[in-house]
């Protein structure tokens, strides 16, 4: 019989755990700040190459999408590769070298190619790593630790906005692409830091979970199916054929995934979600901008948008240690219902505080719904195949943002502002709603089946 994945073995007080939060932090707020620097360059990139806005947006969507569409190629590489700090290094190096030959670039083809390619493929590398690593560290104060760890993302956001604007203004789109680069290449170092936890014993078979709502931690549960991969070290000195690493590769990949209706459903909510996300952090300054607000202004809306949001990841764990306490379905309907009515409230709005308070509602909506969502996923299966499972609702993430990126950029196009995409935000997240609605019936059916 073939060896199993990776052994994992949960280690709640080993103080190295924290270590690996801090760089995860780490690298979530270099990633994802790059993102939003994006968002803010894209004005001056497009007067400089006189190109359409909605081309140079969609430049900047095809960053985070394809580091999404990567998801179950990293993930193969994750269950091939002994060494995740080894994919995080590589990942750092990528990315750091997309932003910098991008600062070259002559033409908005090079410049996809370098941003959306190269720095894409670097961001996939350094993100799903920490999370199976994160894991395996954490079950009693999971909730907690990625809090904390995924936090990096709308502080990020506060951050890489005001200052993009100023290294702008100082250095130009080019400069500050060569700066952003340079930062970049601190994932690097974060992937020195991550050092998984030593494994279980071959006796060892319990694994530990944390006590959470049932709707979390109920149904069927996917690491139940048999899920067995070679391994490399069964290998070794035998020479491999072309289709035997084919098969090794796609067996790697975790299709069988796919056929569970959680997971399914779970994960065309969370589409929908990073759908309207997705082309909002992008578009948001060019928003505030063309509804009158000045380019300093408009900088500030990613900060306003990012204090919401790290209030949305932190009331789900610090509430559930109160008499608040509300199921994790609760908390999704509630950060959906949030998005939807800020994401329509947000196209009429004209006023600057106003956009200011309308834009920190989106960010505490979205919040509360990714915190619940890590938690729902978390708790889906094993911890070895938690990768797995983000970098497949990753893939049809990406897919989604896709479309985003070039619908909103397009709805611009013809009617010269974002109502349009806004209005459809909000439709979107009424159909999240409806999925949600569908996952947690499923849930609640195989709770009573069992």
């Amino acid at each position: 019989m073939a060896p199993r994945r990776r052994s994992v073995h949960h280690q709640n007080r080993n103080p190295w755990g924290w270590v690996v939060v801090v760089a995860t932090f780490v690298a979530l707020f270099i990633t994802f700040g790059n993102l939003k620097a994006l968002g803010v360059l894209l004005l001056a990139m497009q007067n400089d190459f006189n190109s359409d806005v909605w081309i140079i947006g969609w430049m900047a969507v095809l960053y985070n999408s394809i580091s999404f569409l990567f998801g179950p190629f990293v993930t193969s590489i994750d269950s091939l590769v002994s060494s995740r700090r080894c994919v995080v290094i590589v990942g750092g190096v990528l990315g750091s070298a997309g932003f910098i030959i991008g600062s070259q670039s002559t033409t908005v083809l090079q410049l996809t190619l370098s941003i959306a390619i190269l720095s894409g493929l670097g961001k996939a590398l350094s993100y799903y790593p920490f999370f199976g690593v994160l894991a395996s560290y954490f079950s009693e104060n999971y909730s907690v630790a990625v809090a904390i760890a995924s936090s990096g993302i709308p502080i990020s956001m506060i951050v890489y906005g005001p200052l993009t604007q100023i290294l702008l203004d100082t250095y130009g789109w080019r400069g500050t692409m060569l700066i952003l680069g340079g930062i970049s290449s601190h994932i690097i170092v974060c992937g020195e830091l991550l050092k998984a936890p030593a494994v279980a014993s071959p006796t060892d078979t319990g694994e530990q979970y944390q006590q959470v709502p049932d709707d979390a931690a109920g149904g069927s549960d996917i690491s139940k199916e048999g899920y067995d991969i070679p391994s490399s070290k069964s290998h070794q000195g035998k020479c491999l054929t072309i289709n035997g690493n084919i098969q090794r590769f796609l067996t790697s990949m975790d299709f069988k995934i796919l056929a569970n209706k959680r997971f399914i459903f779970l994960s065309a909510a969370m589409s929908c979600v990073n759908f309207c996300f997705s082309g909002w952090v992008v578009y948001m300054v060019s928003h505030g901008v063309f509804q009158g607000l000045s380019p300093y202004q408009a900088s500030l809306l990613p900060t306003s948008f990012g204090i919401g949001y790290i209030l949305g990841k932190f009331m789900e764990p610090l509430l559930d240690r109160t008499r608040l306490k509300l199921s994790t379905c609760t908390w999704m309907y509630l950060g959906c219902v949030i998005m939807f009515a800020s994401y329509l409230t947000e196209a009429f709005m004209i006023f600057f505080p106003v956009q200011m308070l309308v834009t920190w509602f989106i960010g505490t909506g979205l919040g509360i719904v990714t915190q619940s969502r890590d938690v729902l996923v978390r708790f889906l299966t094993s911890v070895d195949r938690i990768v797995a499972v983000l970098s497949w609702q990753s893939l049809l993430g990406g897919l989604c943002a896709m479309g985003s990126g070039l619908l909103t950029g397009l709805i611009y196009e013809w009617t010269g502002s974002f109502q349009g995409a806004l209005i459809m935000y909000s439709g979107i997240m009424l159909i999240s709603i409806l999925l949600f609605f569908i996952y947690d019936k499923i849930t609640k059916r195989e709770q009573d089946q069992r």
